[in-house]
C-alpha cells in the first residue's frame, strides 16, 4: 500500500503551442522595441512595438540600413558601440535617437548582445523620451533656480546703487538755479536710471521662481494688446493683433504678463532687423488627453507671436529656455540669452507652458504661452498700496525719522534727503543700532514719528524682526518697509507685520516727500 506522498503526479496536459510559437507570440506582443539585424547594418526582424513608436512599417525599416534611421549626432557613436559588439562586448544602457516617420525623433536605450562566434545581434530598445524629456525639464530648473538667486542677489545691489542716484540726482535739482544744459543733463540721467529700474526690475522678475507676484483675476485681452502695442513703438515693425472674444479669464501678473510681451517682441525684433510683420494673437484654448501627456488638459488662454524671421534651427529648440543661451553676439547686440527665459519662468510659475514651434507654412518662429483659465469674473482694478509718488505732494516738517540699511551710502543720501524736507534723523546701520537709538529716544521723553526699516540687513535681522522688538516697546509705533529686492511675502503682507506702507527701491526725493 502506498501514501499519498508517494503516488505519481498526474500527467501534465500537452502544451497548446510549441516552444517557438510561445517565443514568438511573446516577440510581437512586447512593448519594448526587439530587433534581430546583422552586422552588416540591416535590420532582420522586428517587432510591432518599431511601428506603433516610430511609425515605419516592417518593411521600409527592413529595407534601409539601420544607420539611416540615427540621428546624424548620434550615428559616430553608435557605430562605434556596433563594432565593440562585434568583438564580443555587449551593449548596455546606449542611448541615441532614432527617427520618426513624422519627421521627430525619440530616444531609445539600448540592450544588445551579438550570437557566440556569428554576425547575428539580439537587441532590446526601449523608448526613454519622456523620461529624457523630464530630465532636461529638470536640468532647466535647476539652472533657472541657481540664475534665479544670483539675478535677486544683483537686482538688490543694484536697486540700492539706483536710489543712492536717484536722490542724489534729486538732490542736485533743489540745490539751486540750474541752467538749460544742467537741466537736460539731469533729466538724461534720470532717464538713465528709470531705464537700469526696468532692467532690474526685469531680473526680480526672473528671480520670483516661487510665483510671489502679486495676481489677480482679469481678462487678458486689453493687457496683451496693450504690452504689445507699447513695445511695438520706436521699431520699423508692423503689429496685427488677432484677440478672439469671449476670453476666458486667467489669475495672473498684471506686470508679468507685460514683461513677457515686451521680451517676445524683443526677441521678434531682433530675428527681424530690416522690419516685418509681427501678429499677436490671443484666443481659448481646450487641451485634452489626446494632445499628449507633456500638455496638461484643462482650459487655456493661449497668446502667442509670431515673426517673419529666418526661424530656430531645429539643433537650438532644445536651448531655448537654457539661461544665457543665446545666438546674438555680444557687445553691440548685447545679447544676454534670458529673454525667452524669464518668459519661461513667469510662464511656468503661473502654471502655464510655452511651445515654440515653426510659423506658418514654415514662415518664422510661433512662440505660444498658455496660461490655465479660471472661471471667475475679472477681479475690479487693484490699487498700488506702495508708497505713492507725487510730484505735489505734502511735505512733514519737524518729524522725527529713524532710518536703518546696511548700506552707508543709502543711509546717508536719505538722511540728507530728509534733512531738506525738515525733518530730523537718526540712522542705525542694524537692528541693534536702531533699537538702541529708540531705547535711548524714549528715555530721553522724545517722541518717533517714523521708522524707514530695510527688509533685509546684512548679517542681522531685517526690518520685520526690528519692528517686532519695536512694537513690545511702542504698539502704536509707524514704520515704513523699504526694499530692493522682489516683493515678496513679507512685502505683499506688510500690514500683518504692522508696516503702514512699503518704499521699494529705487524710490525719489517726492516718493519721500508723499510718504510724510
Amino acid at each position: 500500500m502506498t501514501s499519498e506522498t508517494d503516488a505519481p503526479e498526474p500527467p501534465r496536459p500537452p502544451p497548446s503551442a510549441s516552444a517557438d510559437e510561445e517565443r514568438l507570440r511573446l516577440f510581437n506582443l512586447s512593448l519594448d522595441l526587439l530587433c534581430v539585424a546583422g552586422l552588416d547594418g540591416y535590420f532582420r526582424h522586428v517587432n510591432p512595438s518599431w511601428t506603433r513608436v516610430l511609425g515605419w512599417s516592417r518593411e521600409e525599416l527592413l529595407s534601409r540600413p539601420v544607420a539611416s534611421f540615427m540621428h546624424p549626432d548620434d550615428r559616430e557613436r553608435t557605430l562605434a558601440a556596433r563594432e565593440q559588439l562585434a568583438r564580443g562586448v555587449p551593449i548596455h544602457g546606449l542611448e541615441n535617437r532614432y527617427l520618426c516617420k513624422d519627421g521627430s525623433y525619440r530616444w531609445l536605450s539600448w540592450q544588445c548582445t551579438v550570437e557566440p562566434g556569428g554576425t547575428t545581434v539580439f537587441g532590446v530598445a526601449r523608448d526613454i523620451t519622456d523620461r529624457r524629456q523630464s530630465d532636461h525639464e529638470n536640468l532647466i530648473v535647476s539652472k533657472l533656480d541657481a540664475a534665479a538667486t544670483l539675478a535677486s542677489g544683483i537686482a538688490h545691489d543694484f536697486n540700492n546703487l539706483l536710489t543712492g542716484l536717484q536722490l542724489n540726482l534729486d538732490m542736485m535739482e533743489l540745490a539751486g538755479p540750474i541752467s538749460p544744459q544742467q537741466s537736460g543733463n539731469l533729466r538724461q540721467a534720470r532717464e538713465a536710471v528709470e531705464s537700469a529700474r526696468r532692467l532690474t526690475q526685469q531680473l526680480l522678475t526672473f528671480s520670483r521662481r516661487d510665483g510671489t507676484g502679486a495676481r489677480r483675476v482679469v481678462s487678458p485681452g486689453p493687457l496683451l494688446r496693450e504690452a504689445f502695442e507699447v513695445a511695438l513703438r520706436g521699431t520699423n515693425l508692423r503689429g496685427v493683433c488677432n484677440v478672439a472674444p469671449g476670453l476666458r479669464t486667467v489669475e495672473a501678473s498684471e506686470d508679468e504678463l507685460a514683461h513677457v510681451v515686451r521680451n517676445l517682441v524683443a526677441n521678434a525684433r531682433d530675428a527681424m532687423p530690416s522690419g516685418g510683420t509681427l501678429t499677436l494673437s490671443v484666443a481659448n484654448l481646450t487641451l485634452g488627453p489626446e494632445h499628449g501627456p507633456e500638455y496638461p488638459s484643462g482650459n487655456y488662454v493661449c497668446f502667442g507671436i509670431v515673426d517673419e524671421g529666418p526661424g530656430i534651427p531645429p539643433d537650438h529648440l532644445s536651448k531655448v529656455f537654457d539661461p544665457y543661451f543665446s545666438t546674438k553676439r555680444r557687445g553691440s547686440e548685447k545679447g544676454m540669452g534670458l529673454g525667452l527665459t524669464i518668459c519661461h519662468a513667469v510662464v511656468q510659475k503661473h502654471g502655464g507652458f510655452m511651445t515654440i514651434t515653426p510659423g506658418p507654412g514654415g514662415v518664422g518662429t510661433a512662440v505660444r504661452c498658455h496660461l490655465p483659465a479660471v472661471g471667475a469674473e475679472p477681479a475690479s482694478e487693484a490699487t498700488d498700496e506702495r508708497a505713492p509718488s507725487s510730484r505735489t505732494g505734502p511735505s512733514r516738517r519737524d518729524a522725527r525719522v529713524l532710518v536703518m540699511d546696511d548700506e552707508p551710502a543709502v543711509r546717508e543720501v536719505i538722511e540728507q534727503t530728509l534733512m531738506e524736507l525738515g525733518c530730523e534723523v537718526l540712522l542705525a546701520a542694524d537692528g541693534v543700532e536702531a533699537l538702541e537709538h529708540y531705547a535711548r529716544l524714549r528715555a530721553e521723553g522724545g517722541r518717533l514719528d517714523l521708522a524707514l526699516l530695510d527688509l533685509t540687513v546684512r548679517g542681522g535681522p531685517g526690518g520685520v524682526e526690528v519692528l517686532r522688538e519695536l512694537r513690545e516697546i511702542d504698539p502704536a509705533i509707524r514704520a515704513v518697509l523699504m526694499t530692493g529686492y522682489d516683493r515678496g511675502p513679507a512685502e505683499r503682507e506688510y500690514r500683518d507685520h504692522g508696516f503702514m506702507a512699503v518704499l521699494s527701491k529705487p524710490f525719489a526725493l517726492d516718493d519721500l516727500r508723499a510718504l510724510l
